[in-house]
């Protein structure tokens, strides 16, 4: 029988063994929750605590010693854990959230299966991860590693998920070199939905957009439940990734997007001065809470993808996130901003002075030509 650790503090009164009666249950307490030795054979972990707080400790306790160990954290409506909450667990593996109702205990049951079987048709959703290329021959290697972490991460915690490698027009051999990882990708899973597309996937757009045709492309082409739109140079972690798609997974919002701002490594002066300019420009056309519009890393459900996408133009090229955030805006769509970590490859196809003066025409004709959306 699959072993699941439970960490409880017995407020709520639910008999986790009578429930959950053929796995083999352990069950600990905050005492011995920071204890590894737990967790060599332990499938999940469930965490029971009335406290909001408790929970993120118990959670970080336990993922300091797994990381990628799947958590069930058990709420209710008195003393509920947000997005706040679930936003300060660390790790990779998934997390789900459940709201206790004692007339419905039959539902711990169905996601403690979604969490130990993510193939489990019932509860399997796709993500699609949509990586812009351009140019990419002399850094292969960066989206080569990268896409190699996002398979891994695909085959242990998605299954359902698929790696999009759309070309922007590149002028060198990065289109061979795409379609050749791409042949060399072997799926290495059995999943339940055979209609979903390949593990890894590569296109060609076949002329340059400065990255949003490649959105455009991304958006249209492809069937996804949701959407990650990330830079391919491996610059982003998977842990923020993986923290992004466990939080938009809740339905709470339709939209996250990372900022680099405060966070990124080896950035420049030059950059940092320049990206603090535009954040004071671009105010007025951002959603509440969001400061950032152009790190490269978002993570959309469909809703905000067919609804986002009508309004959404080709020739704004590297300014498309700033449309994309005003459009939701205008749209009122639920967006939330959490800063990632982030380091700044070098041989970046951004022209700091250029692609800048660019982005000031841009939010004019983005005013112009959006701000009738309703």
């Amino acid at each position: 029988m699959d072993p699941i650790f439970i960490l409880s503090d017995k407020e709520r009164n639910i008999h986790f063994k009578e429930i959950v009666h053929f796995y083999n249950v352990i069950l600990g307490d905050a005492n011995n929750s920071a204890d590894g030795n737990h967790f060599e054979t332990i499938r999940c972990c469930i965490i029971d605590y009335k406290d909001p707080e408790e929970t993120v400790s118990a959670a970080n306790a336990i993922r300091a010693f797994h990381p990628q160990l799947p958590l069930l954290i058990i709420t209710d409506m008195k003393s509920a854990v947000h997005d706040k909450h679930l936003l300060r667990i660390t790790g990779v593996g998934g997390i789900r959230l459940l709201h206790w109702n004692a007339n419905y205990p039959d539902k711990l049951l169905t996601d403690i299966q979604s969490l130990l079987h993510p193939e489990y048709p019932a509860q399997s959703a796709h993500i699609a991860f949509v990586l812009s290329v351009y140019n990419e021959e002399e850094r292969f290697a960066y989206v080569e590693s990268f896409c190699r972490k996002l398979q891994e991460y695909i085959r242990t915690h998605v299954i359902e998920g698929s790696l999009y490698l759309i070309d922007d027009g590149s002028g060198d051999r990065t289109i061979e070199l795409i379609q050749t990882l791409e042949k060399d990708t072997t799926l290495s899973i059995n999943r339940i939905n055979r209609d979903v597309s390949p593990l890894l996937n590569a296109k060609e757009l076949g002329r340059n957009t400065r990255k949003a045709g490649t959105y455009l492309e991304g958006m249209k082409e492809i069937e996804a439940d949701y959407f990650v739109f990330v830079d391919a140079d491996d610059s982003f972690f998977i842990e923020d990734i993986a923290r992004m798609i466990n939080i938009v997974r809740l339905g709470y919002y339709d939209m996250i997007t990372g900022t680099k701002d405060t966070s990124a490594e080896n950035r420049p002066l030059v950059r940092i001065g320049l990206s603090f300019c535009k954040r004071l420009m671009i105010k007025p056309f951002l959603p509440e809470g969001v400061i950032d519009s152009q790190t490269g890393l978002k993570v959309l459900n469909s809703i905000a993808v067919k609804r986002l996408f009508p309004h959404l133009k080709e020739n704004l090229g590297l300014a498309v996130d700033l449309e994309m955030m005003y459009i939701a805006k205008k749209l009122r769509l639920r967006v939330l901003q959490l800063p990632v970590a982030c380091i700044d490859r070098e041989g970046s196809h951004i022209h700091v002075w250029k692609d800048s003066i660019r982005f000031l025409k841009s939010i004019a004709d983005i005013w112009r030509l959006d701000r009738r959306i309703r």
